[in-house]
C-alpha cells in the first residue's frame, strides 16, 4: 500500500472518497494519531489522489456529498455491530458446532455416517460405501452439502470457525444474509463435488474450509470488479491462504501430523468463489450505481 496523503483529522473526506470510488480508484482511509491517511495500491494512484485533493481544496473541483450509507472503515464498523446482526453467519457457526458435538469431532463413526457425501453402512468394525448414484437414488440429497459441517479434531474446527466468523461477517454486513447464504450453498456444493471427484480414494471428508476459500475467492473477485465494494480483507490474508493451499498439495502437512488436507475441496471452493464474485461484480455494479 502507498501512503498518498496525510490530512488533519477534522477534515470530512467523504465527498473525496465518494468521487474517487466513482472514478474506479480503490483506496482506503485510516486514522493515525488524530490524522487521516489516504492509502492507494500504487504511487501513480496516489498522485491522482493528491491532485484531486489539491483541486478540491483550491475550489477547482466541485464534489457532491457522499450518500450516508457509504462507510469509511468497514472493519471498524463490523466490530462495533453486535453478533445478532449477523444471523446467517451465526447460523452456520452454530450448525458446525452442533455437528461437532454430535459426531464427537469425527470420533463417532455412526453419527459421522449421517453427514458423509455418500451413504455409509457401518457394521461392526467395517464400513461399506455406496456410490454417489446409489446415494442420490435413495433420496439423501442433503449429503451433497452436509460434509461442510463435519470436522475432525478441535484444531480443524477452531481454525475453520474463526475464518467463518471473520469472513462471513464481512460479506453479510456488506451484501446481506441472503447473499451470504447463497455463497455458502454454491461453494459448499461445488467444493464437495470437487473433493469427491478429484480427491482420490478418501470417501470420508469434511470441513468448512472449502467454503472459506470460496469466501476469499468471492471477496477478491468482487473487489477487483467493483472497487467500491470493499470487504476490508488484508492483502496478506489472501497471500497466506494461497500459500496454505499450495503447501497442502505437497502432502507435508499430513506427514507432520496435521492430517490429510481436502485440497480438491479448497481449490473447488476458491474457483467457485471467484466465479460468483465475478458475476456479482458485473451484474450488481449496475444495480448499486442506480442507488446513487
Amino acid at each position: 500500500m502507498y501512503r498518498a496523503l496525510v490530512i488533519p483529522g477534522h477534515k470530512d473526506l467523504s465527498p473525496l472518497s465518494y468521487f474517487l470510488y466513482r472514478q474506479g480508484l480503490p483506496h482506503k482511509i485510516t486514522e493515525e494519531a488524530g490524522q487521516l491517511v489516504i492509502w492507494t495500491a500504487t504511487e501513480e494512484q496516489g498522485e491522482v489522489v493528491k491532485q484531486a485533493y489539491n483541486d478540491w481544496e483550491a475550489g477547482l473541483l466541485q464534489l457532491e456529498q457522499a450518500p450516508a450509507r457509504q462507510g469509511v472503515n468497514v472493519e471498524g464498523i463490523i466490530k462495533s455491530i453486535p453478533w445478532r446482526s449477523f444471523p446467517v453467519t451465526m447460523l452456520f457457526l452454530a450448525a458446525c458446532l452442533a455437528v461437532a458435538v454430535l459426531t464427537q469431532l469425527g470420533e463417532n463413526i455412526g453419527m459421522v455416517s449421517h453427514f458423509t457425501f455418500v451413504k455409509i453402512k457401518v457394521t461392526g468394525p467395517y464400513a461399506y460405501f455406496a456410490s454417489l448414484a446409489q446415494t442420490l437414488d435413495s433420496g439423501e440429497y442433503w449429503r451433497l452439502l452436509s460434509p461442510i459441517f463435519l470436522h475432525f479434531g478441535i484444531i480443524h474446527l477452531a481454525f475453520n470457525m474463526l475464518w467463518l466468523f471473520d469472513l462471513g461477517r464481512r460479506i453479510e454486513y456488506r451484501q446481506g444474509g441472503l447473499h451470504l447464504f447463497g455463497i455458502v450453498m454454491v461453494t459448499g456444493l461445488l467444493s464437495n463435488i470437487a473433493q469427491y471427484v478429484f480427491g482420490g480414494d478418501a470417501t470420508i471428508f469434511g470441513g468448512f474450509s472449502g467454503v472459506i476459500y470460496g469466501f476469499l475467492g468471492y471477496c477478491l473477485a468482487r473487489e477487483k470488479i467493483d472497487p467500491r465494494c470493499q470487504f476490508g480483507v488484508p492483502p496478506a490474508i489472501y497471500g497466506f491462504m494461497l500459500v496454505w493451499l499450495a503447501i497442502g498439495y505437497t502432502g507435508i502437512l499430513g506427514a507432520i501430523g496435521f492430517g490429510n488436507m481436502a485440497n480438491a475441496a479448497h481449490s473447488g471452493g476458491l474457483v467457485s468463489g471467484l466465479l460468483i464474485g465475478t458475476l456479482a461484480g458485473v451484474f450488481l455494479r449496475r444495480f448499486e450505481d442506480s442507488e446513487y
